[in-house]
């Protein structure tokens, strides 16, 4: 703008302000600067499992960030289905408050069930194309059993998170969109327990964190069925079911 001062022309972008015969000019404000937003990092955890002088991959593995609090919302429904006499997947992980599907795709009949403290649960009996479902809304550790078929067993674990995943045929669980910094991984194997482990993250980039577990002192042990009973021997009955 233009201002005339005592016969004088002054070009300035200043907001001038008129007091009497003469003008009062003041700064104009400036911007404050931008913050560029720091990147999340990930984290691949490569799990093993040492038995006596052997070391074997830790696929039977589950991972999560405790820090990162909250529910998977864009995580899909998760499903453990029962198939070949089998359940699939074997090993799961969701966050509190989400929902399993049980669907049966065998030709012979299931009863999925769990009297595990967290969630005690027995979904009856039912055939093919049938399928059920449980809601988990406390942390922990779930076994889940056939009251027909006792070979047939399945682990979920539910964590309070949002941030979790479980190992590949190699033992590597990656967990993506990890704020940086210092932070605390927490996880579950079949054969080696619960384990905790601090890493620190960096912004835009993949740290790596080894897990090593000694499994020497694992013995696979049987279960009683949902009555706490011992499974009745195989007979026709089985071929049916």
């Amino acid at each position: 703008m233009v201002i005339l001062l005592v016969g004088m022309t002054i070009q300035t972008t200043s907001t001038a302000i008129a007091q009497g015969p003469a003008a009062v000019v003041l700064p104009s404000p400036t911007a404050s600067p931008t913050r560029t937003p720091v990147p999340p990092g990930a984290i691949i955890i490569e799990v093993s499992v040492k038995a006596g002088k052997k070391m074997l991959p830790g696929d039977d593995s589950v991972a999560w960030i405790p820090a990162l609090k909250g529910r998977n919302e864009r995580a899909a429904r998760v499903k453990i289905a029962q198939n070949k006499k089998q359940f699939e997947p074997r090993i799961a992980v969701v966050s509190v408050g989400s929902t399993v599907d049980f669907p049966n795709y065998d030709r012979v009949f299931h009863n999925v069930f769990s009297l595990s403290k967290p969630k005690t649960f027995d979904l009856g009996l039912y055939r093919k194309g049938k399928s059920e479902s449980v809601r988990f809304q406390q942390p922990g550790l779930i076994q889940i059993y056939c009251n027909i078929h006792p070979h047939m067993v399945a682990y979920l674990m539910v964590v309070e998170s949002r941030r979790h995943g479980v190992a590949d045929a190699e033992g590597r669980i990656t967990l993506r969109h990890i704020p940086p910094g210092p932070t605390v991984v927490e996880g579950w194997n079949v054969r080696g327990g619960m384990w905790s482990r601090e890493v620190s993250v960096r912004p835009g980039r993949t740290s790596r964190l080894a897990v090593e577990l000694d499994i020497s002192n694992w013995r696979d042990a049987s279960h009683l069925n949902k009555y706490g009973k011992e499974y009745p021997p195989p007979d026709d009955d089985d071929f049916r079911y």
